[in-house]
């Protein structure tokens, strides 16, 4: 009999952690749901990064537990998390794009690191990504050349080519213009109502943010102060102000 999928993609329960003698978070508790995003939002330095380096098996907590798709991760050794983040496709903070390599080879490096697929199937797969992200114009663009709007798709096209079931958005739009935030984030949505895999992206880009994730949860000392449902959020409220600036 088939094992039941777990309710949650990704479940922290009860985490706290200490750096430098300073709390960063303290009973934090937090669940994605299948198929849905999650936007984590909060002002700079509230914890939110630290938080997806649990989910990646970067950092460990002092204390409560990490459990993707029914399992801790805190137990696991290397080579098992490496299995673990087969599962993830991360988008980071600034695009983090290998500036010696052209938006083809950006795009095409895990599927010449992780798969078997020869050229000719890696040349097409590529360039079908590179047609949905409006860049097979670029291809051959190094990413100097590129503007901020442009990397981040192009590092979302990468993060895609494994066709990850979790996808992990570490401020994806830091830096960015309101219009181009805008065109980023109607790709967001565009792609995961396509796709349908599970997404958590942290942000403090808020309203704007908003309208990319089906839930919204907000961090504030160090763990999440409060879950509500994107559809009901039509702007910042009083209620995210007060949380925010208190």
């Amino acid at each position: 009999m088939a094992k039941p999928k777990p309710a949650h993609v990704i479940e922290l329960k009860g985490i706290s952690k200490k750096l430098g003698g300073q709390v960063v978070h303290q009973n934090l508790d937090l669940t994605l749901e299948p198929g849905k995003t999650t936007v984590v939002v909060g002002s700079s330095g509230a914890g939110k990064s630290v938080m997806l380096k649990y989910i990646l098996g970067f950092m460990r907590p002092d204390a409560g537990n990490v459990i993707v798709e029914g399992r801790s991760i805190l137990g696991l050794n290397e080579s098992e998390m490496k299995k673990v983040r087969s599962r993830y496709g991360v988008v980071f903070q600034g695009a983090a794009l290998f500036d010696s390599l052209s938006v083809f080879e950006n795009v095409a490096l895990p599927l010449r690191e992780k798969t078997k697929m020869t050229h000719a199937q890696i040349e097409d797969k590529v360039m079908h990504s590179l047609e949905e992200m409006r860049l097979s114009e670029a291809r051959h663009k190094m990413p100097a050349e590129l503007s901020g709007g442009m990397q981040r798709r192009v590092a979302l096209a990468r993060a895609l080519q494994l066709e990850p079931q979790i996808m992990l958005f570490d401020e994806p739009t830091t830096g960015l213009d309101p219009e181009t935030c805008e065109s980023i984030y109607d790709l967001f949505i565009e792609m995961q109502a396509r796709l349908k895999y599970t997404a958590l992206i942290v942000s403090h880009d808020i309203p704007r943010i908003f309208r990319a994730g089906h839930r919204i949860a907000v961090m504030h000392g160090g763990k999440i102060e409060t879950v509500v449902d994107a559809a009901k959020v039509k702007k910042a409220g009083g209620w995210l102000k007060r949380i925010l600036s208190a």
